[in-house]
This record gives structure tokens, C-alpha cells and sequence, in this order.
């Protein structure tokens, strides 16, 4: 594929990529994962994300996926896929189409997918503009929620034991998923946009204050009794602040967290589609077909309780073999082979 993106754009990717589907959710379990410490995890696990991302940025031209991880990898995001419109459906089936037909709304959301997957690049490289407004939005109505706020209930800390320590981090990790797309779109960024330092700790702050704010409102508003019984707690915070303008704001975001979700699905088929057409390939649109039947067929067979408590049981195990250990190797293993080549 030929295509070039700036370095902004690659960042405003990666943030749609990572903090869509999971941002109504993970906050609550992160918190009963790492008990009291929790939210001291997530800000390590933030600041070992950084310098993951640093440590990308030196080595991305080593990221050459050959053809087993080339698979690997398309496996893995299938699977992913797959789990998150079950939990997508989910979701909406609690919250608000109980009565609408699985397969409608998830034909729906793939027929935007395949739309995106489709088009030029730059259908999928720009679409997450689109969604930018809205996180200032979610934001500002989010605060109508501090005079609610107990800053008590973030003390006292040193309380969690070691095995909350080990599972709070995997999960503040987990809170950044999707790493893994850095190196695979950074080869295409213009080489005239110098990529600084600067540039990943403003875009690493951006989303950690993001995050971490979402978080804190989750650990200050909810008693920690509380929280293992609630699924989605900042869709349960926004339904309870009160405005003129619409009779209930949880349902409102709920559908823009469904559109910043489309979003994020349609980001991990451009991984998909970027890595599997990095060979030639003479055919471009019936693979996309073939990968959205698949998906569809399977997330109906999968749509049940189960499959969505699977996915909030494991999700956290997702981060360090996709993100940490494959890359690790496959940079480690071509970097190698440079060396003996070059002597």
C-alpha cells in the first residue's frame, strides 16, 4: 500500500485505536483488579508505555514482519475484532436496543467497516477527526460530576497485596492496547516530519491524562464496595447528572461511544489490511468481504454472557505477547540479521 501520513495523525490513530471499545469499562476493572493501588498502577504502567514508545521509535525500522508473524498478527486482530463486537452488542443490548436484532445493528457496524477498509487510505487516516470534538464533549459533561467526587477514597494507598500489584499492572497495561499499530504505521510517516521526543511525551501525556481522568472519576464517585457489581460505571455516572437539553446523557454517549468504537474497529482492519497487502496481491476487495463474513458469523455465534465474561477475565493478558514480546523478537531477530549481513 502507498500512502503517507504525518506524525500527528499517526498519534490521533493510535489514540482513537487505543482508547476505543474499552474506555467505559476498563476503569472498573483496573480498579477491583489492583484494589487500592490501583490507580498508582495505571500511572506506572503509563509511564512504561512511554518509554515502550520511545524504544519503538528507535528500533520501527526493524519492525518486518515476515510471513508466520505477518499471520500471527492478523490472527490476533480477528480474534480481537470479534470479541469486541460481541462486546459492543452487548453492551447496547443492555443499554438500549434489547429488542433489535443482533445482526441488524452488527451488519450495520461492518458495513462501515467494510466501507472504510475499501476506500483510499486516507478514508481511515482521517475518520477519527470526525470524533475529536466529541471528546471534549464527553469531558466537559463528565465534570458535571466532581462536586460528587470523595478525593478520600483515593487513600489510604500501600494497601494492595502482590498478587493485586502483578494484576493491577497487567491491566494498566492492558489500558493501552493497540501499541503494536505504532510500528506498523510509522514506516509511512512522512520523512520530512521528524519524529521528536517531545512528540511522544505530548502525545503519551494527552492520552494518560485522558485515561487517568476517566479513572480517578470512576475511583472517587463509586464506593469500592460497589464497583464489582457495576459493568459500565462512567455510563452509570453520566446517567445520573441531570440536564435540560436531553432526558438522559448516558444514552447520548452511548451512541457516540458506539461511533468512536466503529472507529476504533475500522483502525484495527487497516492494520489488518496494511500488513496483509504488504505482499501484492491481485485481488483488494474480496479479501475485506471474506474478513467481514467472518467476523459477522462469528461474532453471532459468540454473542453470549460468556463470551463477554471471557473477554473482561483475559483481556488484560492481551498486552505483553502482542505488544511487548512479539515485537520485541521480531525486531531483536531482523536487527540480527542486519548485523550478519552486514559483516
Amino acid at each position: 500500500m502507498n500512502f503517507t501520513i504525518t506524525k500527528v495523525q499517526l498519534f490521533v490513530m493510535l489514540f482513537f485505536r487505543t482508547t476505543g471499545i474499552i474506555f467505559i469499562a476498563y476503569s472498573e476493572a483496573l480498579l477491583n483488579a489492583g484494589g487500592r493501588d490501583a490507580w498508582i498502577m495505571f500511572f506506572i504502567a503509563a509511564a512504561f508505555v512511554f518509554l515502550q514508545l520511545c524504544v519503538y521509535e528507535k528500533c520501527y525500522k526493524y519492525f518486518e514482519l515476515g510471513k508466520i508473524t505477518r499471520w500471527i498478527y492478523i490472527f490476533s486482530w480477528v480474534i480481537l475484532l470479534i470479541l469486541s463486537l460481541v462486546y459492543i452488542q452487548y453492551t447496547l443490548n443492555i443499554w438500549v436496543l434489547g429488542n433489535t436484532p443482533n445482526y441488524v445493528t452488527l451488519l450495520l457496524m461492518l458495513l462501515v467497516s467494510y466501507y472504510i477498509s475499501v476506500s483510499r487510505p486516507s478514508t481511515a487516516v482521517n475518520m477519527p477527526v470526525f470524533i475529536i470534538p466529541f471528546v471534549f464533549v464527553f469531558v466537559f459533561f463528565l465534570l458535571f460530576a466532581v462536586p460528587e467526587l470523595r478525593v478520600s477514597q483515593l487513600f489510604p494507598i500501600g494497601k494492595s497485596s502482590g498478587h493485586e500489584w502483578i494484576m493491577g499492572m497487567l491491566y494498566g497495561l492492558a489500558s493501552f492496547t493497540g501499541l503494536e499499530g505504532y510500528l506498523v504505521l510509522r514506516k509511512y510517516v512522512l520523512t520530512e516530519d521528524k519524529m521528536r521526543f517531545k512528540d511522544i511525551l505530548i502525545y503519551q501525556t494527552i492520552i494518560t491524562v485522558f485515561s487517568g481522568f476517566l479513572m480517578l472519576v470512576v475511583k472517587m464517585y463509586f464506593a469500592p464496595a460497589s464497583l464489582p457489581y457495576i459493568t459500565e460505571p462512567t455510563l452509570y455516572i453520566l446517567k445520573s447528572i441531570e440536564v435540560t437539553f436531553v432526558k438522559r446523557l448516558d444514552i447520548f454517549f452511548l451512541y457516540m461511544w458506539l461511533g468512536w468504537s466503529i472507529i476504533s474497529l475500522s483502525l484495527i482492519v487497516f492494520n489488518i489490511r496494511i500488513v496483509y497487502f504488504q505482499k501484492e496481491r491481485k485481488h483488494k476487495k474480496i479479501p475485506m468481504v471474506v474478513l467481514h463474513l467472518l467476523i459477522f458469523f462469528s461474532s453471532i455465534a459468540f454473542l453470549n454472557i460468556r463470551s463477554v465474561e471471557f473477554l473482561r477475565a483475559h483481556f488484560q493478558y492481551i498486552y505483553i505477547p502482542f505488544t511487548v514480546i512479539l515485537p520485541a523478537f521480531i525486531i531483536w531477530k531482523n536487527k540480527r540479521r542486519e548485523t550478519k549481513c552486514a559483516k
